[in-house]
């Protein structure tokens, strides 16, 4: 894959970090002499904060500068990763915190693009201790004083291949990971983020004292309505089922989950028990309201659900929450006893 920047819908961005304002000037007229766009800084220092505002696509960087030089910058850009973020996500309010799945994989792909931006170091200095430190710090690639504009251009060229060729083996790998954790029937979480989103909010509870509660929700007669209408409507029953559920979870730390077969989750942190009965019946109106046929059902002509809801107002531990989960089971295996299409609610009191 080869980039032309005159077809470019978007010009590749070139951030130039040089104290030399004449080296600036003549490097920014020799790359968009070529198509680029570009911009520049002075030092390090402006060069970091350039990069957060404008995200380059690649940058030719001095080895010599006041304020902070080539060597401190590429530590400094290099330096961030999955463990800062994650450490800052801790400290977060649980109210603050998006959707598990869509988090972990955007601040995944954010720390690979700022790990893999492309660095051509530029200098005079050309011994080999000088080139040691270069690559060691981050520089992907180093050229020396005086510039040979025709190999910089295809260095440049060079550089900004293997970047948007990255950045496609990057697309396609997050979106093989995107399919290993939604469901691809409900297009819903799958059961192993349910397990993972479950661990993590166990312990923002703990740590916040705060409410939570859990809807487990089952298709009524469900293996009758397959044995009569067959696998395609049983799969377009579920799937409608589980956007009726999700329209009733409508906050982002939210998380609705294929829990089973037939069964599907629900996890509203920072929910008490008025408000996860409140969901709950919501919840049931919005299947009643979907009419889906069914004829082998023994209590209503059309598809029904069965709900066990548990809530806990101040988990005494991290394992509190998982907890909640066997409870919730036992209410719904309650809420089928009594003859199903109900809801049974439970609370869970810390000892």
């Amino acid at each position: 894959m080869t980039i032309d920047p005159q077809q470019q819908p978007n010009k590749p961005l070139i951030l130039i970090v040089d104290d030399d304002s004449v080296m600036r000037r003549l490097i920014r007229f020799a790359m968009e002499k070529e198509g680029y766009e570009v911009v520049e800084a002075e030092n390090g220092k402006e060069g970091l904060e350039l990069f957060n505002q404008r995200i380059p696509d690649i940058i030719l960087l001095d080895f010599m500068m006041p304020v902070m030089n080539g060597i401190e910058f590429c530590k400094r850009l290099r330096q961030i990763n999955t463990s800062e973020i994650e450490a800052i996500e801790s400290q977060t309010s649980i109210s603050e915190q998006n959707n598990l799945q869509e988090a972990a994989l955007t601040t995944e792909t954010s720390v690979n693009l700022v790990n893999h931006t492309p660095i051509l170091m530029i200098t005079g200095l050309g011994n080999d201790e000088s080139v040691t430190q270069a690559f060691e710090a981050g520089a992907t690639d180093f050229m020396t004083k005086p510039i040979n504009w025709t190999i910089l251009k295809q260095r440049v060229k060079h550089l900004l291949n293997q970047a948007r060729l990255y950045k496609h083996l990057e697309t396609s790998n997050k979106q093989l990971k995107q399919l290993a954790v939604v469901d691809p029937l409900t297009q819903l979480a799958n059961r192993q983020v349910f397990d993972l989103f479950l661990e993590r909010q166990g312990r923002l509870m703990f740590r916040h004292k705060r409410p939570s509660s859990l809807i487990l929700v089952e298709i009524d007669y469900f293996e009758n309505f397959n044995d009569v209408y067959g696998e395609k409507a049983s799969d377009d029953c579920l799937f409608a089922v589980a956007q009726a559920i999700t329209a009733q979870a409508k906050r982002p730390t939210d998380l609705v989950a294929r829990y089973g077969n037939k069964e599907i989750i629900v996890l509203l942190p920072e929910t008490d028990g008025k408000g996860a009965k409140f969901i709950a019946e919501n919840i049931q109106d919005s299947v009643r309201l979907l009419k889906i046929a069914h004829e082998k059902s023994e209590i209503n002509p059309f598809v029904t659900v069965s709900l066990g809801v548990v809530s806990i107002q101040t988990p005494d531990n991290q394992q509190t929450l998982f907890q909640l989960v066997e409870v919730a089971e036992q209410a719904l295996a309650e809420a089928k006893e009594k003859g199903k299409n109900c809801t049974v609610n439970k609370e869970i009191t810390p000892a």
